[in-house]
C-alpha cells in the first residue's frame, strides 16, 4: 500500500516487521517538510522536540495534526478496529482487526512531542511490541517541557544581556533592571530543575490551574444545557438558536482546554521521576542557565 505525496511514494510498512529505531527514522524523515530549523533537524535524535526553534525542529504546533497524518501514512498495523470504551460511549479504543492503515486515537498526538515519544505512543496503543531497551533512552514528555522551558529562558537571558551591553544612559539603566529580574528567574528555575521534587511541585500548580479551567467550562456547558432543555418545549426558536451557538462556542473552548489539561496532567504526573536520560538533559540546560546568569552578572 503506497500513498502519493509531492511526487514521492511513501510505502507503508507493518510496524511489527521493523525495529523502533527504523520506525523513528521514518517518522523523522516524514516530518522534514514541516521543519524550519535545519541545524536542529540535521542532528535530530529520538529526543529532539518537533516544536520550537531553540532546541526543536522548528515545527509549528498547528502542524501536529499533519505530523500525525504523516506518521499514519507510513505504517500498517493490526490494531485497526475502533470500538467504544463502554457500551454507548463516545470514547473509543483500538482493538485487533485486519492488517491495515495505522490509526492514532484523537488527542494522543498532543503528547508525541519528539520522535521517541511518537514511538512510545505507538507502543502504548498496541501498534508495535513494547521495547524497554529502546524506551529507557526516550526522554519523558514532562522533561521535554521542563528542559525546553530552561533552554528558552537561557536563550532569552543571553539575548537580553547582549542588547543591554550596547545601550547607554536611561535605556541601559532600564534594561539592567529587566536583566537582573530575568537573571533571578533563571537562578530560581535552575534550582527547581536541580530537585525533581521542586519541579513536580511547580508543575502541580499548573495542573491545578488547568483542571480548574476545565471544570469551569464544564459548569458553563451544564448551565447552557439546562437552559436548552427549558426552552425546547417552549418553542422560542430565536432564543434556542442563540443558546445552540453559545453551546458550540463553549464546546470549542472546552476541547482546547481539555487538550491543555491533558498535557499539564502528564507533565505533573511524571516531573518527579528522573532517569539517566533526563539527568543528562537537565545537566545540559542547567549549565546553559548558569552561563547565561554569569554573563548577565558580568555586564551588571
Amino acid at each position: 500500500m503506497a500513498f502519493m505525496r509531492k511526487q514521492a511514494v511513501v510505502e507503508a510498512v507493518d510496524l511489527n516487521t521493523i525495529t523502533p529505531e527504523d520506525a523513528e527514522q521514518r517518522i523523522t524523515s516524514g516530518v522534514k517538510k514541516y521543519a524550519t530549523n535545519e541545524a536542529n533537524y540535521a542532528k535530530a535524535d529520538a529526543n529532539t522536540p518537533y516544536l520550537g526553534h531553540i532546541v526543536g525542529m522548528g515545527i509549528e504546533s498547528s502542524n501536529l495534526a499533519d505530523i500525525t497524518m504523516s506518521i499514519e501514512r507510513q505504517f500498517l498495523t493490526k490494531m485497526t478496529a475502533k470500538v467504544p470504551v463502554t457500551e454507548g460511549s463516545a470514547e473509543f479504543k483500538l482493538a485487533a482487526g485486519e492488517l491495515g492503515k495505522l490509526r492514532i486515537l484523537d488527542g494522543q498526538d498532543a503528547l508525541a512531542a519528539t520522535p521517541g515519544l511518537s514511538i512510545q505512543m505507538l507502543m502504548d496503543l498496541g501498534h508495535m511490541p513494547r521495547n524497554e531497551v529502546y524506551l529507557k533512552n526516550v526522554m519523558s514528555f514532562a522533561y521535554v517541557i521542563a528542559v525546553g522551558d530552561g533552554w528558552k529562558m537561557a536563550d532569552a537571558l543571553k539575548k537580553m544581556a547582549a542588547k543591554a551591553e550596547k545601550l547607554a544612559g536611561a535605556e541601559r539603566a532600564e534594561a539592567m533592571v529587566n536583566l537582573k529580574t530575568l537573571a533571578a528567574q533563571a537562578k530560581d528555575y535552575d534550582a527547581v530543575l536541580a530537585d525533581p521534587a521542586k519541579l513536580a511541585a511547580a508543575k502541580q500548580k499548573t495542573f491545578a490551574s488547568d483542571r480548574a479551567a476545565c471544570a469551569a467550562l464544564d459548569n458553563e456547558l451544564a448551565v447552557v444545557h439546562d437552559k436548552i432543555k427549558g426552552l425546547s418545549a417552549g418553542g422560542d426558536a430565536a432564543a434556542l438558536a442563540k443558546l445552540r451557538t453559545e453551546e458550540a462556542e463553549i464546546r470549542t473552548r472546552l476541547k482546547m482546554s481539555a487538550a491543555k489539561f491533558r498535557v499539564s496532567s502528564e507533565v505533573a504526573e511524571a516531573a518527579g521521576r528522573r532517569r539517566p536520560i533526563e539527568d543528562a538533559k537537565v545537566d545540559s540546560v542547567r549549565r546553559a542557565l548558569q552561563e547565561a546568569v554569569a554573563l548577565a552578572e558580568k555586564i551588571s
